[in-house]
């Protein structure tokens, strides 16, 4: 009688598929990765077990008082001057020049004569045009007699009426024409360009003269996003002329750019100077210095902040040793980029640390010099 072997293949397989799992999994444990894992995890209960006043201070940093107080910054912008108002003069009718009485780069009162067309067509139309309206206010007076007299009919009368309307309205045409031969100032300044002589032909829109007002002159300066809603319409300037020396003139904002320039993306602010002596010049180079941010706010330097996640935090100290992790809420201060003012989450006289906050953790022991 012969007895059946004993089915060994499958412990066998069973035992090693087991050695392989082992191997896996010691491999698994040993990796770089899960050794950095298991350190930092140590590491993070090491800090979270030890208290705030657990093991000797180590680090040393500095701290500053902070306080709510005006903070009124100086900036300088620099920027060309240029007149309060500037505009070519151009011909409204066709014409030949006959006298030119203003001169380039002279100073005129507004209503001077810069150039002068022959006016005899334009006067000849006028004429022309009185005789025909003279002659319809005859007609229409005479029909007004025929009316009382029942002899015209009310339709004549009307008629005429209108006639008598349209001649006039051509002497008015006519004197405007006429008037438009003299070419003058549209107001007080002085011909920055007048390059024509006694003799040239002229077309409508024909450039004539170029007039600057400088009874005041305007420097724009460009600022950007950040900086311009801290510059407000009326707000003081003191502005020096490179030309004049260290001489400063006084000024004021009065127009601020509530769109950006296409070229630079900036914000234009413009500051106007009053030049009742004419000393200040087109085109003289000037640098504008605005004092901004005169309202109480609670500044601290730029690199106490510790940004994590889009949340802004700082340490405070609390007591003698020990710091504490404060969320903030804050936001630029122009013209200072070294600088943030705390919209929220300090109080007054709070201690901020402002060095070495990149290695403070919450609750760890510091050093003060």
């Amino acid at each position: 009688m012969s007895w059946p072997k004993p089915q060994r293949t499958p412990l066998v397989v069973l035992c090693i598929a087991g050695g392989v799992a082992l191997l896996a999994l010691w491999g698994i444990l040993t990796s770089d990765a899960a050794t950095k894992a298991r350190e930092r995890d140590a590491r993070l209960a090491e800090s979270h077990d030890a208290g705030p006043t657990a093991g000797a201070p180590t680090l040393q940093v500095s701290v500053m008082t902070v306080r709510r107080a005006p903070a009124a910054d100086v900036v300088e912008l620099a920027g060309v001057l240029e007149p309060v108002r500037a505009t070519w003069v151009a011909a409204e009718l066709a014409g030949r020049i006959v006298e030119v009485p203003a001169a380039e780069h002279a100073p005129l009162q507004a209503g001077a004569v810069l150039v002068r067309l022959d006016p005899a067509l334009p006067q000849a139309d006028l004429i022309r045009a009185e005789a025909s309206h003279r002659l319809a206010q005859a007609e229409r007076k005479r029909q007004e007699n025929l009316g009382q007299r029942s002899i015209a009919s009310a339709a004549e009368l009307d008629r005429a009426v209108a006639e008598e309307r349209r001649a006039w309205a051509a002497v008015l045409e006519a004197r405007t024409r006429l008037g438009h031969t003299r070419i003058t100032a549209p107001f007080d300044g002085l011909v920055n360009s007048l390059d024509l002589d006694p003799g040239a032909y002229v077309q409508p829109g024909t450039p004539i003269a170029e007039v600057l007002d400088v009874s005041s002159v305007e420097v724009s300066v460009p600022v950007s996003d950040r900086q311009v809603g801290a510059v407000k319409v009326g707000d003081a300037a003191q502005v020096r002329i490179d030309a004049l020396g260290s001489e400063a003139v006084a000024g004021r904002v009065v127009r601020v750019g509530r769109a950006p320039q296409q070229e630079t993306q900036r914000y234009p602010i413009v500051v106007e100077l009053a030049n009742p002596d004419g000393r200040l010049l087109p085109g003289m180079l000037a640098h504008v210095a605005l004092s901004v941010g005169n309202e109480p706010s609670l500044r601290i330097p730029a690199r106490a902040v510790v940004r994590e996640f889009e949340l802004d935090y700082v340490f405070v100290l609390e007591g003698a040793e020990t710091v504490r992790r404060v969320r903030v809420a804050t936001r630029p201060v122009p013209f200072r980029p070294d600088q943030v003012e705390v919209r929220s989450g300090l109080e007054d006289d709070a201690r901020v640390v402002v060095t070495a906050v990149s290695q403070l953790r919450d609750g760890m022991r510091v050093l003060l010099p």
